[in-house]
């Protein structure tokens, strides 16, 4: 018979799997891109397309207290740059509360109705540049990662394919 901290130092990174991670993210040069923040690690359900797929591969198999080194090419990562053209927007078609500054995310309509992400590429007063691509597309990825908490996911996760904190997650309006 295990305990629970036995199990948790045997459970291994896979599908289905709640892992937390601490990471710090550099582009090819070394300049440093994002980091989890202290005593805050990333915590996502592996398997469920929660952070980008060359990190998730390069995770299988590995337990707490891992630490490792991965590079992660763009067709892995946030994809390859295709140069999309930027698209032009007036201020006043976001939110008034809305930080619009260059990089950050914002959802809108797709052409076919379906809700997708846009990222702000350059702000011009009343001008706000927007594009479907991600600002780290075409990048290099280098992550250093050390590897935490492992826990197997509770159907809820599973089912809505993210983890939820202590308590249970709230969707908002949303039926369950």
């Amino acid at each position: 018979m295990t305990t629970d901290s036995e199990a948790k130092s045997t459970a291994t990174v896979g599908a289905d799997k709640v892992v937390s991670l601490e990471y710090v993210l550099t582009d090819p040069k070394g300049k440093e891109l994002d980091r989890s923040a202290d005593g805050q690690p990333l915590v996502y359900l592996h398997g469920a397309r929660n952070i980008v797929p060359g990190l998730e591969e390069a995770l299988v198999g590995k337990t707490t207290g891992d630490a490792l080194e991965v590079e992660v090419p763009p067709e892995k990562g946030y994809g390859v740059s295709r140069k999309l053209k930027s698209m032009r927007m007036l201020r006043s078609k976001f939110p008034a509360d809305a930080d619009i500054k260059k990089g950050a995310r914002f959802m809108m309509q797709g052409p076919e109705g379906k809700p997708m992400p846009v990222w702000v590429s350059k702000v011009m007063g009343r001008q706000v540049h927007i594009t479907p691509e991600h600002p780290l597309a075409g990048v290099t990825l280098h992550f250093d990662v050390k590897v935490g908490e492992i826990r197997d996911a509770t159907e809820e996760e599973k089912t809505h394919g993210h983890v939820h904190g202590p308590g249970g997650h709230d969707h908002g309006d949303e039926e369950e």
